[in-house]
């Protein structure tokens, strides 16, 4: 599959997830399975308080209705940096609160000024509330340095309002994060997945091609494109070049935008950590979990900006953010700190509510690696279980009867899992393929197939094919006009 963590030798991507394989077989078993077949911190804080109509306080210091907002919990010391449980949320007319023994960016008041964000102890970057409306609930992290993690995060599931569960126990010694209560009138997104964001027919993509998109308007349905290199070390941006490239390309043109949204594999990048495919003292695949803990409030707020400034030029249409390839690597035994499943679950969902509550109308899809155990399938997707995800994508071929591998089998290792109706059958989500690029490059398997197998992956849950090398022909795709519509489409 595809690790978000290798550089493509040519055409006009930015980069391309990286090929572990060359970690070898034995290091997938004895490691997690930490290799893949293709490309690709602050505080622990209670949950703040929800509001109550008529100004009750809630344990973790709720907001009534006009008053000051305060952001409950003990936060942790521990000597070392921390991960941060959560992002503060708006509170609509209260105050922005402050947390207990750091600078914290609050709430924001729907009529007042929003608090700046300020300095985090241990020398995290502070997160801006003004950012993720609705915000995430504080869920407790595990700490990073100074002592074992000792609690998991927590677990609560996000609806319409926005409301958070209770806080996980925070890892570090000296104190426990706060129950997280019900958050701001804000939410992470429609409870409702998505399913569909291209219609209800098949569809058909292509990587950007850095030129005009006129020629590809009247056959393919989207486009993909890469975000966002400009990163800098610490994790933030000044520049959304996918902006520039909605704006200049896309717009006026009937095809829906998808970003492969790479921006914990580009900090590596800027701090001097290469990818697994490439030579280097320090790779995604062994130091990517440890980068991840060290920057984790500087990644949620990188995602809440960049939503926040692609919502400015495109408010309207879907667009599918084709979230970290192989992110299942960071739990990998080959990482230097591994995360927890845990860890994991709760990071993507503080991810996805940043970008869905600073955009609408994005639609985000959780990658799967196709050379997953069955074990780990079922738990990587365990831990994704309170996420407010819309779809699933992975990288495969489109006429091995159904498997995700051109040489899977009904003998291999995974032959229980990585096939598309097992998953779609998991996850309850329609699935995007693609045929990922650079040193992983397949050929296209997709627009070449017969009609008979294309409609036996769109009843087994696929919906969309990437053809991420060379762009399809519309001649083949006039050829397949025939295609079955997707299942119980809106």
């Amino acid at each position: 599959m595809k690790c978000a963590f290798a550089v493509p030798l040519s055409g006009s991507w930015n980069v391309n997830k990286s090929d572990w394989r060359g970690l070898g077989v034995a290091l997938l078993v004895a490691a997690l399975t930490a290799c893949s077949s293709s490309d690709s911190s602050g505080l622990s804080k209670g949950g703040s308080g929800g509001q109550a109509s008529g100004g009750v306080t809630g344990p973790a210091g709720a907001t009534a209705t006009g008053g000051t907002g305060s952001l409950g919990g003990t936060i942790a010391r521990t000597g070392g940096n921390t991960a941060l449980g959560g992002v503060a949320e708006f509170a609509t007319g209260g105050a922005g609160g402050t947390g207990d023994g750091a600078t914290e960016s609050g709430g924001v008041s729907s009529g007042g000024s929003r608090p700046a964000g300020g300095t985090l102890a241990g020398g995290a970057i502070a997160v801006d509330a003004g950012l993720v409306s609705g915000g995430v609930s504080g869920a407790g992290g595990t700490s990073l340095a100074g002592g074992s993690p000792s609690g998991d995060a927590g677990t609560g599931n996000r609806d319409a309002a926005g409301r958070g569960g209770s806080g996980g126990a925070d890892a570090s010694a000296g104190g426990s994060s706060g129950a997280a209560g019900s958050t701001g009138t804000g939410n992470c997104g429609s409870p409702t997945p998505n399913l569909t964001p291209f219609g209800c027919k098949f569809a058909w993509g292509a990587a950007d091609p850095g030129g005009s998109l006129a020629n590809y308007n009247s056959y393919l349905q989207f486009v993909s494109y890469w975000v966002d290199s400009s990163i800098s070390a610490a994790g933030t941006y000044t520049n959304c070049s996918a902006c520039n490239w909605l704006k200049s390309k896309v717009t006026g043109t009937d095809i829906i935008p998808a970003y492969y949204a790479y921006i914990i594999g580009f900090l590596g990048h800027a701090n001097g950590i290469v990818d697994g495919n490439q030579t280097g003292t320090k790779k995604l695949t062994t130091d990517g979990a440890a980068l991840v803990k060290a920057n984790r409030a500087a990644i949620v707020a990188a995602y809440a900006w960049y939503a926040k400034e692609t919502y400015k030029v495109w408010p309207t249409k879907p667009l599918v953010w084709l979230m970290e390839g192989d992110f299942v690597q960071l739990v990998a035994g080959s990482q230097s700190s591994p995360l927890t499943y845990a860890e994991m679950g709760q990071l993507t969902a503080d991810i996805t509510c940043a970008i869905k509550s600073n955009m609408p109308n994005a639609v985000v899809a959780i990658d799967q690696s196709s050379w997953n155990s069955d074990d780990v399938t079922k738990s990587y997707w365990g831990a994704m279980k309170n996420v407010n995800y819309d779809m699933v994508w992975t990288t495969g071929v489109g006429n091995n009867q159904g498997f995700i591998e051109a040489s899977a089998t009904k003998s291999s290792y995974n032959a229980t899992t990585a096939n598309y109706a097992y998953l779609h059958t998991l996850t309850g989500r329609t699935i995007l393929v693609d045929t990922s690029a650079g040193l992983s490059a397949a050929g296209d398997s997709w627009s070449t197939a017969s009609l008979t197998d294309l409609n036996a992956r769109i009843a087994e849950g696929v919906i969309a094919a990437n053809i991420t090398g060379t762009a399809p022909t519309q001649a083949n795709i006039s050829k397949l006009s025939g295609l079955n519509a997707i299942p119980s489409c809106p």
